[in-house]
């Protein structure tokens, strides 16, 4: 356990470091930030439910955290949507970076039977963390550039994610020596696959902004 929190802090400066460098004020980037949440937000839920039904059965205490996170995620779309649409914006309009899809289209990975069910743990783990630690600073910041209505999303994580986070530490003991080990992998290579979407798009909106100079 205390190899696995050493690894989960390691990540964190590194989430931490990524998120306070993120221009939450630019509403290029803060609108992409948030059209390429939704892309995996809207299917939170479903792909949590599946990994419920295939965790193995010596795991049913997981499977019941499993169950139990995805009831708490249910129509955490919704804000993101009213928060696009108080710019004025709706998720059509915006489509997501290839960053994110890979991001998203990875988590299936995990529910097929090449991967191990209980690697979701990393992006859970990578996503809950960040809220905890830097989700005050991303609420703060892009509320003072964009609005209250424009930060829903954000408010709520920086406020209801820090119980979710402890729940998930529990867990990390019921599983076997191997189980855990999959579990630090994932996070590692979530933590910096979720760096790469920010970097993407402050890079894109960078590019943007230079073509239009």
């Amino acid at each position: 356990m205390n190899q696995f929190r050493d690894t989960f802090e390691k990540n964190m400066t590194k989430i931490n470091e990524a998120l306070c460098s993120f221009p939450w004020s630019d509403p290029h980037c803060y609108t992409q930030w948030l059209r390429d949440t939704h892309e995996y937000v809207l299917n939170s839920t479903r792909i949590l439910a599946y990994a419920a039904a295939v965790m193995p059965q010596k795991y049913t205490t997981l499977s019941n955290r499993f169950v139990a996170h995805a009831t708490e995620e249910k129509g955490h779309e919704k804000l993101l949507e009213n928060d696009l649409k108080a710019l004025d914006l709706k998720v059509s309009d915006i489509p997501p970076t290839n960053a994110m899809k890979f991001f998203h289209q990875s988590l299936y990975y995990w529910l097929s039977h090449q991967g191990n069910v209980v690697g979701l743990f990393g992006w859970i783990f990578a996503l809950e963390g960040a809220a905890v630690r830097s989700g005050e600073y991303a609420y703060n910041h892009a509320r003072e550039a964009h609005g209250p209505k424009a930060a829903s999303f954000l408010k709520v994580h920086s406020n209801e994610d820090p119980d979710h986070l402890e729940k998930a530490f529990k867990m990390i003991d019921v599983l076997s020596p191997e189980d855990q080990h999959v579990v630090e992998l994932a996070l590692d290579q979530y933590a910096d696959l979720y760096i790469s979407i920010l970097q993407n798009i402050s890079q894109k909106d960078n590019h943007q902004l230079a073509k239009t100079a």
